[in-house]
């Protein structure tokens, strides 16, 4: 009985929390009440060219809109499409433009679609449109018959000549071209503020078919260029009062650069706002989630609460995951903040998503003033502000770029392999999962499903997706992010994995559902269910023949879908919990500690005195390494199979080891630690380094010793004497420096300095003797090259073991507990 009341509340409040995200959504929503026309905009069409008796490519496009509405998240408003509404079209002004019909009747989109045809006269032709029963807000649109027009909107390399010539050709009223006319063509307008774009012929006569053209010399910069091309008439004057041709050019790298430093400065700037906000609400944050994990929708909303304030749905998922490998939390609570975290990561998406860019210059400046206080708390507020502004500014930077580009053909074309608009009422399958993909591999990469919505939201903003494009590329990001809690998962307990793996399977799951709901239209408009709830809780019509508000379409999509996932699976936790525990169960094993624990980290003195136990193992497997290898290899002249195996598996080890101590001392960087401690770090760094290359130097005692071995030679008596003596004064100096690293010895360190001083003299003396030996006959040239080459390995060790004697000796004087052993 009680679960059965524990399972009716957690449904109720589950009911109760869409209502009222239902209710904050649809603030400004659409009503169905008939919509008087405010605004007739002309879609395209409106200046085409043609043939006398021709039609014009393509039909007019009308959109009806009625007045501008705002709502509470609608950012700026937009205007409701005025369905149902009757237009006329009349020719005036003497045209003889001729259609199919006078009058015509708006679409559901607002929308309305006109053949036209040019009649036998030739130049301006002007066509009203007037909206029945808002006859004031009638436009006039103009057509140019007897003329056709080559090159427009064709592109081009920035700095570079137009492939092809912008071409006017002009007929007669008999429809045959008519030769010995005068055309002027005028760039009036152009991308860069240099202003170095030039025409080759501004005047120019048509030729016995009609044609007259003119070269285009594009500047640097990207974007388009108007050409105002004014052809003559017959006696002299102009036969239209203008024709605008477009024309693009591409600076490519230039446009890739500063993109990707839109991106960049977006991406540094929401880490600044989230380490910001982390520090403003301090360690309070794990406290929240412990606390707030014992009821699951309590569970769901402490994860969307905490990953709204921080920023972060990967860091929420990390700490989630460290909680469940301390054992602080069971796999069932972790699962319910889970499903919170990927609420409460959509909250990015939704501040990008307005339009307050003006906003973003005074945060910086706002940002860094506050920034300079040294008093943590306002700090914190100073870098979130700053990273605010540095967010939005990045963002005008990419969306600025991509709305630049956004009506090139080849752009609009590389969009098109994805483009997921219906197709006879149905998604192609393809693009959408090519979508998906896109999205996923994108955001595995750049390790941000917030930044990588940013990018969506930027391409709907530049009109290069819409809306029925960005839902598939944002469940791929949805999937792609749960990358990161995979990641943090790998070196954690297998009840960690556990809830990595429930984090996947709710993005998994829910995008599934999503998917399976693109396909089930709803109505008589035909638009997939799912979609047609995104447009009625956004102002704006996403559907409408120029997409409007398409950024917050996109931003509640996404928040739409993450809230309806969690929705949907929160009555299903437990049931999760047992697939996760099905797939990856837990082996029941005893638990293997570490020196160097993770957790310890915490804790810097600890895990600095861990950090120097591990360097005192490492250093002194080096030694016997190098000193196994000079007794095997050199003096005995014993090598074979086992022994190079058992070599290569210490040296692996050495190797291992370093990398352990390395990865755990830079971890260490990133807590709070005193001075003293920050300066005791890179000197264990170091030492941990000229450990690794004394098991490096093993490798060029076993090189000399195969040589000497090839040879089937030995040294001298006296030459292999006076090695084992060298070798002997840094076997010493050896045993003085692991002392030193045990003990924390200074005596020993200094012991083990001068021993090295030592030890180069005679280095020196060993050199120089080495040759009275070659004269005297007391060993032949071949070993004589691999005597000095070993003796040159052997002085390297000597160094590496001097450098760990003088940073031991360092290391006593920060106050960092470290204590001798006794």
């Amino acid at each position: 009985m009680r679960r059965f009341r524990n399972c009716w509340r957690t449904r109720a409040a589950g009911i109760l929390f869409a209502a009222a995200l239902v209710g904050v959504f649809s603030t400004g929503c659409r009503d169905e009440s008939p919509v008087r026309v405010e605004r007739v905009n002309v879609v395209r069409g409106a200046e085409s060219c043609a043939r006398p008796g021709e039609m014009f490519p393509g039909p007019l496009v009308i959109e009806l809109q009625g007045p501008q509405e705002r709502g509470l998240l609608g950012g700026s408003g937009s205007r409701r499409p005025a369905a149902g509404v009757k237009l006329l079209a009349v020719p005036e002004q003497d045209s003889d433009l001729v259609l199919e019909k006078s009058e015509f009747e708006s679409d559901a989109g607002g929308t309305i679609r006109i053949p036209v045809r040019a009649g036998k006269q030739v130049g301006d032709q002007y066509l009203r449109l007037i909206p029945v029963g808002a006859e004031e807000r009638a436009v006039t649109v103009r057509f140019i018959s007897g003329v056709s027009v080559r090159g427009n909107r064709q592109e081009g390399a920035a700095g570079a000549m137009l492939p092809e010539p912008v071409s006017v050709q002009l007929y007669g009223t008999d429809g045959r071209p008519a030769a010995g006319r005068r055309v002027f063509f005028d760039l009036v307008r152009q991308p860069a503020a240099d202003g170095s774009a030039q025409l080759t012929s501004p005047v120019a006569e048509t030729d016995e078919n009609g044609v007259a053209s003119t070269g285009v010399m594009l500047n640097g910069g990207t974007g388009s260029y108007r050409i105002d091309v004014k052809p003559a008439d017959t006696d002299g004057g102009l036969l239209s009062r203008g024709i605008s041709v477009e024309v693009l050019g591409m600076n490519f790298w230039m446009l890739m650069l500063n993109a990707f430093a839109g991106l960049a400065i977006f991406v540094w700037g929401m880490q600044m706002m989230s380490d910001g906000l982390q520090k403003v609400a301090g360690e309070r944050m794990k406290s929240i989630l412990r606390f707030f994990s014992r009821n699951r929708v309590v569970a769901l909303l402490a994860g969307a609460g905490v990953t709204a304030v921080i920023q972060s749905s990967s860091a929420s998922t990390v700490m989630v995951i460290g909680f469940i490998n301390a054992g602080l939390l069971n796999l069932s609570q972790a699962i319910g903040i889970i499903f919170g975290t990927n609420i409460g990561t959509t909250v990015t998406a939704q501040i990008v998503s307005f339009d307050v860019g003006a906003l973003a210059m005074p945060a910086i400046i706002a940002g860094l003033l506050l920034y300079f206080i040294t008093w943590r708390g306002i700090r914190g507020i100073g870098e979130t502000v700053l990273g605010f502004g540095f967010l939005f500014f990045g963002m005008s930077i990419m969306s600025e770029e991509l709305t630049s580009i956004g009506s090139f053909p080849s752009v609009i074309r590389l969009f098109e392999r994805f483009d997921c608009t219906p197709v006879d009422g149905v998604m192609p399958f393809g693009a959408v999962l090519g979508a998906l993909l896109i999205g996923l591999v994108v955001t595995m990469i750049i390790q941000s499903s917030s930044a990588s919505t940013g990018i969506i939201i930027a391409l709907g903003a530049g009109g290069l997706i819409n809306l029925y494009t960005a839902m598939p590329l944002v469940l791929g990001a949805n999937i792609g992010t749960t990358v990161t809690a995979q990641l943090a998962a790998i070196p954690a307990n297998r009840v960690a994995k556990q809830a990595a793996l429930a984090h996947t399977l709710f993005n998994v799951f829910g995008t599934t559902v999503m998917v399976i709901f693109f396909y089930v239209p709803l109505g008589e408009s035909g638009i997939p269910a799912f979609f047609q709830l995104v447009d009625w809780i956004t102002p704006g019509d996403a559907f409408a023949a120029v997409a409007q508000n398409v950024p917050r379409h996109i931003a509640n999509a996404h928040t739409l879908f993450n809230v309806l996932t969690a929705l949907i699976l929160l009555p299903f936790v437990t049931q999760m919990a047992h697939l996760c525990e099905k797939l990856i169960p837990v082996r029941k094993k005893k638990v293997k500690y570490t020196k160097l624990d993770p957790y310890l980290l915490e804790n810097p003195p600890v895990a600095l005195q861990q950090a120097l136990f591990q360097l005192r193992t490492m250093t002194r497997g080096a030694w016997n390494l190098v000193s196994k290898t000079m007794a095997d290899g050199i003096f005995e002249g014993r090598i074979d199979t086992a022994r190079r195996e058992e070599w290569t598996r210490r040296e692996h080890k050495v190797d291992k080891m370093q990398e352990e101590i390395t990865a755990y001392l830079t971890a260490l960087m990133q807590h709070t630690l005193s001075s003293q401690e920050a300066q005791a770090l890179p000197v264990l760094l170091h030492c941990t380094n000229d450990a690794e290359r004394l098991a490096d130097y093993a490798s060029g005692v076993i090189n000399q010793a195969d040589r000497l071995a090839g040879f089937h030679e030995k040294f001298g008596r006296k030459p292999e004497k006076e090695l084992r003596q060298f070798f002997a004064s840094i076997e010493a100096m050896a045993q003085d420096v692991l002392a030193a690293l045990d003990e924390i010895s200074p005596e020993r360190a200094d012991s083990a300095r001068r021993r090295a001083e030592e030890i180069r003299r005679q280095a020196a003396k060993l050199e120089d003797s080495h040759l009275e030996h070659l004269s005297k006959g007391d060993c032949t040239a071949e070993t004589g090259v691999i005597f000095i080459a070993l003796v040159g390995v052997l002085r390297q060790v000597t160094d590496r073991l001097d450098n760990i004697a003088a940073r031991t000796a360092l290391l006593l004087n920060f106050d960092i507990g470290l204590k001798k052993n006794r």
